[in-house]
């Protein structure tokens, strides 16, 4: 009786289980086998119909296998010649954003399909709804171009901005495999980024003492040095950014990798792409950050990896006081970037009644008036009340605002055109049915007077966006107290400080040391002029590149208080571009310097789109001025 209870209560249900196992197995793996196959056709037959749908012409495809251009999935060309169809990839906000290109036989694009894709709903996945028109546009937007494209080229999908852009690089993907397989021109091959471990394992490594402030230090076998650090990104708090830098014996930056894992797909992580990181490859020293830009976008995270750098940078001097590193400068040169064109901070624009009637619902009549308030864009007078736009600086440029008020001048309604901000935070804002835009505008309407970030529903994750429309609200305000009550306009930078850029030299001078009498000393070597107050306040002068360096360099003055906190800049930027170049002198740009104490304090300084190497001009003339104070002028 013993065994048989021991079989029924402890062996036999283990057996049965197991045998149970057995059998769903066996059938999970014969349906796998079943089932398969028929997944595979399926998908292939759906890919063979995009390729027809492409290239109807084509009788035929013979698949061709030796290329080698990266992301490319498929390369067909049309058994009758009738052209090529290509099928590669980009990376979206969730994963691959498959395309499939049809081009004639002289690389001109004839149709663009995009397949399926993981991106999120009624964002990225409005590129493969063939009934969503935005998705179709951006589509036919590619037709009969060639060669490889900018987003400017094609209709980029407003709110889907990451989804677009994988697409557009789909798209460039397969143009490059084109120019290989059909011209025979050399493909181009995407370089592996590694990661900061994968990195270490490659390298041959000996510990050396970890410098305060970083975590990790290494000497290789080849006698370079390898400093590891953890930075700052946009999702700080989760998961730090991870940079590793490899320097030569003079401090050049060999190399850098990047850890984003935590960072946004497709935004944050950009902070990690070969094109971004072989900015700080040859790098020398502090001042050789100057050179690297951040990416629109992901400002924060490419910021991060800066200041990472700039960490490495500091650590390697201090462990190597007499390397070449120490005492390097800014260079003079660079490349040449273009300043063609850009567009004021703030243009003005015309209201449509619809605009109008959307804020300001039970108005009739419309008519447009002027005004001196800085920031405003268009000013309506209706017959029960008025509209204003203005705007006001984002993260990625201006960010405008359409606001209805009252015959009282209380807020009726708020609405947001399009602006450049990042797709998934201050895109938010303009995007159809959006609940947080929507929550952010309504929690403005009965406002008044003066507005203040906590008075709103902000939106999470987009507070500088967030903050531009409640600074646009209230210069729309202001133009209410101008237009309808007949107060003074704001003026331009009021509040932010002194603009010193219709100032002549000796004028600016003064306003840079307020209160003190000024005595010229000798300039400090690499400085054009000094001058020293009776307070401890110094005046120091740089010269450095702009635009048309050759005809004329720009002359950068810059105020020291006492305690060695910049008071202001001034800059003569006659020799620039106007409104362009001489952006660079202008009050908004200027007063970013505003309460610097040392170099790092640069880190925070943007530069403007389309004066980039203007701006950059003054940055590195500031530092200059800043090293000569700390060199030798400091109390």
């Amino acid at each position: 009786m013993k065994n048989n209870s021991t079989w029924e209560n402890f062996l036999k249900p283990v057996v049965v289980l197991v045998v149970i196992c057995i059998v769903a197995s066996a059938a999970l793996a014969g349906t796998n086998q079943l089932t398969a196959p028929i997944i595979k056709a399926q998908e292939e037959a759906a890919a063979n119909a995009a390729y027809l749908e492409v290239l109807p012409e084509a009788d035929g495809f013979e698949e061709i296998t030796d290329f080698q251009s990266s992301n490319v999935t498929k390369a067909l060309k049309a058994t009758n010649d009738a052209g090529w169809v290509i099928q590669s990839y980009g990376k979206g906000f969730g994963g691959d954003v498959p395309v499939v290109v049809a081009f004639d036989s002289e690389g001109t694009i004839l149709k663009v399909k995009f397949m399926e894709n993981s991106e999120t709903a009624g964002f990225g996945q409005k590129l493969a709804d063939p009934a969503d028109a935005d998705g179709q546009k951006l589509a036919e937007s590619f037709v009969g171009k060639s060669g490889t494209l900018e987003a400017g080229d094609v209709d980029i999908i407003s709110g889907v901005t990451v989804s677009s852009k994988a697409a557009l690089a789909a798209v460039n993907s397969a143009v490059n495999c084109f120019n290989e397989v059909a011209l025979g021109q050399a493909a181009v091959v995407e370089e592996e980024q590694l990661t900061p471990d994968q990195a270490l394992e490659s390298m041959e490594l000996t510990e050396i003492e970890i410098p305060e402030g970083l975590t990790g230090a290494w000497e290789t076998a080849n006698g370079t040095t390898v400093l590891r650090v953890d930075s700052k990104g946009y999702e700080y708090e989760t998961a730090p950014m991870d940079v590793l830098v490899e320097f030569d014996a003079d401090g050049n930056i060999l190399n850098i990798w990047v850890g984003t894992d935590g960072q946004t797909a497709g935004i944050g992580d950009q902070a990690g792409s070969a094109e971004f990181l072989s900015q700080f490859k040859g790098v020398l020293g502090e001042a050789g950050l100057d050179g690297v830009d951040t990416i629109a976008g992901a400002t924060q995270s490419t910021t991060g990896v800066k200041k990472g750098v700039r960490k490495c940078i500091k650590a390697f001097v201090a462990m190597y006081p007499d390397c070449a590193a120490a005492t390097a400068v800014a260079p003079e040169g660079g490349d040449a970037e273009s300043e063609a064109s850009s567009e004021a901070a703030v243009e003005t624009v015309t209201l449509s009644d619809e605009d109008c009637k959307a804020v300001l619902p039970d108005a009739t009549t419309f008519e447009a008036v002027e005004s001196a308030t800085s920031g405003v864009q268009a000013a309506v007078k209706a017959d029960t009340g008025w509209v204003i736009q203005a705007s006001a600086k984002g993260f990625a440029g201006q960010v405008p605002v359409i606001v209805g008020l009252n015959a009282d001048g209380a807020i009726v309604g708020v609405s947001f055109p399009e602006n450049n901000e990042t797709a998934g935070y201050g895109a938010q804002l303009y995007e159809e049915g959006n609940e947080k835009a929507a929550a952010l505008a309504a929690s403005l309407v009965g406002k008044s007077g003066e507005v203040a970030i906590g008075d709103v529903d902000a939106i999470s994750g987009a507070t500088i966006s967030s903050k531009a429309v409640v600074e646009a609200v209230n210069t729309a305000l202001s133009c209410y107290n101008e237009v309808a009550l007949g107060q003074a306009p704001a003026a331009e930078g009021e509040g932010e400080g002194t603009d010193m850029s219709a100032m002549s030299a000796e004028e600016a001078r003064a306003a840079l040391a307020p209160g003190a009498t000024l005595t010229q000393i000798t300039a400090p070597e690499g400085l054009t002029d000094a001058w020293q107050g009776d307070d401890g306040s110094y005046v120091l002068y740089a010269e450095d590149m702009g635009w048309e360096y050759a005809g004329k360099p720009m002359t950068i003055a810059v105020g020291f208080d006492p305690n060695g906190a910049i008071t202001g800049v001034w800059v003569d930027a006659s020799s620039q571009t106007p409104g362009i170049g001489d952006q660079a002198a202008g009050a908004d740009y200027l007063g970013q310097y505003t309460g610097i104490t040392d170099e790092a304090g640069l880190d925070g300084v943007d530069t403007i789109a389309g004066a980039t190497q203007s701006t950059r001009g003054v940055k590195k003339a500031v530092r200059k001025c800043i090293q000569a104070y700390a060199a030798g002028l400091a109390s």
